[in-house]
């Protein structure tokens, strides 16, 4: 014990063993080099000189150096923080409960970091000197200690202490608690501060510094050990420290009640230290010891697999389990090794020299190839079989066996072995037997050998073939009973359950007799498995090129019950302690499983093991972490993000968790309420990205998974609001929509005042029309007429024409004259209708003028309510009905008055023509228009036309009423509304051609 000493650098304020105790499946005991470690250095951006180390509650690592402090979160080492602080040269650190971080200055002074944002603490309210620890005590009161004193918190202020308080002002050198005591050291004392009065009382200085490395009650320590520097006890009681004139990390065990280290070991730079000195140590809460150095810091971890320490170095390795928990291990240049629990190998020596295939038979013997022959071993004789004739070749002068890829033993107990280049044999009764004589095998050596619990012997092939010989009797399968593997590298049989893996996939025989893939989540069709064990909690196992896959027995049955599902799997790398690759075909298979129900996985050089009933977990919850939201070129810390500017065109936010054993295997979920439908799973990445986002307000949130699928306890949350542009507004968009909705009136009216004027245009046509119409036919028609009838009432009044004659020529003469009379009706009638805007009453008194011309029939005109200007078209259509009306009655009715009745009411307009005459039936219509009078009918489709209605009835004792009614949106013309409507019908229905 006397060459221990320390490098001259100060330990954290809290002593390594108070963190919290390693479960059973931490197994601290393992060396040096059976741990996973992983150097970061300065291209990592990872500290050097490291003074402190600190982990705060929510898992951050905190490292305080000369240049700054540092936040790691297992992927990256933050320094942004420095820029806050009023010092870059620190000393110490210590973190509270609350979260609270306390930082010390190497020149003075103090701050303590609240959520991000420092308070100071000046440097002339503390003792001069630089700060070497802080402790809070169990009445909550704060103490720190420097190069040149204690002082105390008092609320706001300080207080330093001194003789008074039991300590006499030497120059203290480390500061803390041990088991639950405050303990303060300066270069030759040791005290001890009672926690109820305030007061330091001196204590046995060996026994504290004992107490303070956390030594075994036996172990004995030396006067002139200083005890204050880099050393670190773990839960298994291993002492890291560094020795003084001595690189890298020594470590120290002691054994039972022994008062001297049981063993030593060292690990140095040219082992993967990233420096030649450890200043400090620390361990996490996930049980990783961290080892700073002056170029970097280490992370040393017990991963979930535990790899096999050799007494030498071993290559090309074979493993076959036997029935007492143990494996035995063959190598291509060693002898071959026994493994049993946690216990040392054990070498047995003149066996198995170049081994490259082994099994362990029905009566415990195992079997391995030597040099040029076969070799077994019973625990106390090894025994010589000469190999396989022609298996010899010629090596060097040499006859060397050929290389072994598979042995097994059958229910007979006959030995079964394939060799490379040559084939498989049976030794029964002591003679070698190609193909054991069995015919019905494939010719040429089998890739595997294996021995199931019945006695069967299993045979793999290339080209996915597999034989079963069961008593001298062949099964064979192929790729026509679905076993579509490839080249078989690996077979498992566990009762009735069979696993065959090869280079292109997995499979499984079914109790149908017929292979099937496995098929794996996310398309893993398992490739290249060179190594297949099936646990008796019905777990698979398989180990491939990427590392070694578990399926769960839970998806395994899912998939047994479900055709089609694809079942989850969980992938162990040389993160998790395998080491190298296995070798695809020799030595094989690469995996197997002893009866103590551990995996062990063999690659090229390396053997490890996991209990698959044991696991290491980590079970600590990630604390989630958003760091900043930037948007704009511009970056908010998460906890003081404004409102976003409008033209920013997306977010970015970054988040992080610490998690420090795995990083790498950390995953997260996360949502944008807003955005995104369910949570979304970015796997490692630790930054999402939004574009094209819209004003408003949103809500981020995101939970981590370490690497063993624990989430955090609550999803960190972030809101932020992204503020309108002028234009995004809602009374902008109010006014934008008025505004459209203005134009497009504007537009609609311009449109109906082109309709209206298009119709006034087509009316003008159609009116100029009626009127040459009119003109032409009093120009031709009736002019032609006129002489016609001059001519014939010359000729009636002739002497020459007989009585008969000229009354013949009187009849015609009326006739002519009635039909003259006639024309010139439909003439005044093409004429009157050309003057649409005419007051109505002056043109029913023109239709009366015309009819009591040629008659003595009494005519008049009555109006009830006051007068509104009607619709162009009901004017003219209504003239036209009217005109018709009071003809008929003329001609037809024999009446003595006809009255001519307009009614204009707020609901309607109604114009009726009612005579005395002899009246008229709905059947008489009929006939009139079967003969071609088609009167009444035309006054009906112009009704229809104007959307009214024409009723023809009885008057109360004799005579006819003819009327027509409009709805007052169909007559009148006074609102615009009415107006437009008219014109929609128009629009909608056309115009009738004039013509």
């Amino acid at each position: 014990m006397a060459g221990l000493c320390f490098a001259p650098v100060a330990m954290p304020a809290e002593p390594p063993h108070t963190v919290a105790p390693l479960s059973s499946q931490t197994p601290f005991r393992l060396q040096l080099d059976q741990l996973q470690h992983r150097a970061y250095l300065s291209r990592d951006g990872a500290p050097s000189s490291s003074t402190a180390i600190a982990q705060t509650p929510d898992g951050f690592l905190w490292f305080a150096t000369p240049n700054g402090l540092y936040r790691f979160d297992g992927v990256r080492f933050d320094k942004s923080v420095t820029s806050l602080l009023p010092s870059t040269n620190i000393f110490s650190l210590y973190a509270e409960p609350n979260g609270d971080l306390w930082i010390g200055y190497t020149f003075g002074g103090a701050s303590v970091l609240h959520e991000g944002t420092p308070s100071n603490i000046p440097v002339s309210d503390l003792p001069g000197g630089s700060v070497i620890g802080f402790v809070r005590t169990a009445d909550k009161t704060l103490w720190l200690a420097t190069t040149h004193g204690v002082a105390m918190q008092r609320g706001d202020r300080w207080e330093t202490l001194g003789p008074s308080q039991g300590y006499p002002g030497h120059h203290p050198q480390w500061f803390g608690s041990i088991h639950g005591d405050i303990y303060l050291f300066d270069s030759d004392s040791a005290y001890v501060l009672d926690q109820h009065n305030h007061q330091f009382h001196s204590t046995d200085y060996g026994r504290a510094k004992h107490d303070l490395l956390g030594l075994p009650p036996d172990a004995t320590w030396s006067k002139s050990h200083n005890p204050y520097w880099a050393g670190l006890r773990d839960p298994s009681g291993t002492l890291w420290f560094t020795r003084e004139g001595q690189e890298g990390i020594t470590r120290l065990r002691w054994g039972g009640a022994s008062a001297s280290p049981s063993s030593e070991e060292h690990f140095v730079q040219r082992d993967g230290l990233s420096g030649q000195f450890v200043l400090l140590y620390f361990m996490d809460r996930e049980s990783n010891v961290w080892a700073a150095t002056e170029t970097g810091v280490d992370r040393f971890t017990v991963g979930k697999f535990t790899p096999v320490r050799f007494p030498n170095s071993m290559t090309n390795l074979t493993v076959a389990a036997d029935a007492k928990g143990g494996v035995w291990v063959g190598s291509l240049r060693e002898y071959a090794l026994y493994l049993k629990g946690d216990e040392d190998p054990v070498r047995v020596a003149d066996f198995g020299l170049g081994a490259d295939c082994s099994t362990v038979d029905r009566q415990g013997t195992v079997w391995m190839p030597g040099r040029n022959d076969l070799e077994s071993y019973d625990g106390s004789h090894v025994t010589h079989v000469a190999p396989p004739p022609g298996t010899l070749a010629d090596e060097h002068g040499e006859q060397v066996l050929q290389a072994c890829q598979g042995i097994a033993q059958d229910g007979a107990g006959d030995l079964w072995v394939s060799i490379a280049k040559v084939g498989v044999f049976r030794r029964s009764r002591g003679t070698w037997t190609l193909n054991g004589g069995l015919k019905a095998l494939p010719e040429g050596p089998a890739i595997r050998v294996l021995g199931d619990a019945s006695g069967r012997i299993w045979l793999t092939y290339p080209g996915s073939r597999i034989a079963l010989v069961e008593q001298d009797s062949v099964k064979l399968y192929s790729i026509t009973d679905g076993l579509n593997v490839g080249n078989v590298l690996a077979l498992d049989v566990r009762g009735t359950h069979v696993w065959a893996t090869g280079d292109i996939g997995v499979a499984y025989l079914s109790p149908s007799g017929t292979f099937i893939s496995l098929v794996g989540k996310g398309g893993n069709s398992f490739r290249d498995m060179s190594g297949v064990v099936e646990t008796r909690t019905g777990e698979l196992w398989l180990n491939g090129p990427d590392g070694v896959y578990r399926v769960s027995a839970g998806e395994l049955a899912k998939w047994f019950r479900q055709s089609g599902y694809t079942p989850a799997y969980e992938l162990f790398s040389q993160a998790d302690g395998i080491r190298g690759v296995p070798l695809p075909i020799r030595p094989g298979p690469s995996m197997a499983q002893s009866s103590d129900g551990r995996i062990w996985v063999a690659t090229k050089q390396n053997l490890s093991w996991v209990d698959p009933a044991h696991i290491r977990r980590n079970t600590i919850a990630p604390d989630v972490a958003i760091n900043s939201l930037t948007a704009a070129k511009s970056t908010w810390p998460a906890a003081s993000v404004p409102p976003l500017p409008p033209t920013m065109h997306g977010v970015h936010i970054a988040y992080t968790a610490p998690v420090m054993s795995m990083p790498e295997r950390a995953h997260f979920r996360y949502r944008l309420k807003e955005v995104d439908g369910d949570w979304q799973d970015d796997g490692g990445r630790r930054e999402v990205f939004y574009a094209n986002m819209q004003p408003g307000s949103y809500h981020f949130e995101v939970v981590a998974l370490n690497e063993d699928g624990v989430p955090s306890r609550q999803a960190a949350k972030l809101n932020f609001t992204i503020t309108p542009a002028f234009y995004q507004t809602s009374w902008f968009k109010g006014l934008m929509a008025c505004v459209v909705a203005l134009a497009l009136s504007l537009l609609y009216m311009l449109r109906l005042r082109f309709i209206e004027r298009r119709y006034q245009l087509l009316m003008e046509e159609r009116l100029a029309e009626r009127e040459r119409i009119a003109r032409d036919l009093h120009d031709t028609l009736l002019q032609g007429m006129q002489g016609m009838l001059l001519q014939v009432e010359m000729l009636s009044n002739s002497r020459e024409l007989s009585d008969a004659q000229r009354q013949r020529v009187t009849r015609i003469e009326e006739k002519m004259r009635g039909v003259l009379i006639e024309g010139r009706d439909a003439i005044s009638s093409l004429r009157q209708a050309q003057s649409g805007h005419a007051n109505l009453m002056a043109k029913l008194e023109a239709i009366g003028n015309d009819a009591t011309i040629r008659s003595s029939t009494h005519y008049s005109v009555r109006v009830e309510g006051e007068s509104l200007p009607l619709r162009p078209e009901v004017c003219e259509e209504t003239i036209a009905i009217v005109r018709e009306s009071v003809i008929n009655a003329f001609k037809h009715a024999k009446a003595e008055w006809v009255l001519v009745s307009v009614y204009y009411t707020p609901r309607a307009f109604i114009a009726n023509v009612t005579d005395n005459g002899i009246g008229i039936t709905e059947q008489k219509i009929q006939q009139q228009q079967s003969d071609g009078h088609w009167g009444v009918a035309g006054m009906r489709e112009r009704a229809a036309k104007l959307g009214g209605r024409l009723s023809i009835r009885g008057a109360d004792s004799r005579g006819t009423t003819v009327e027509l009614s409009l709805s007052r949106h169909a007559a009148y013309a006074i609102p615009s509304s009415i107006k437009r409507r008219w014109l929609q019908r128009r629009l909608s229905g056309g115009y009738s051609n004039p013509h």
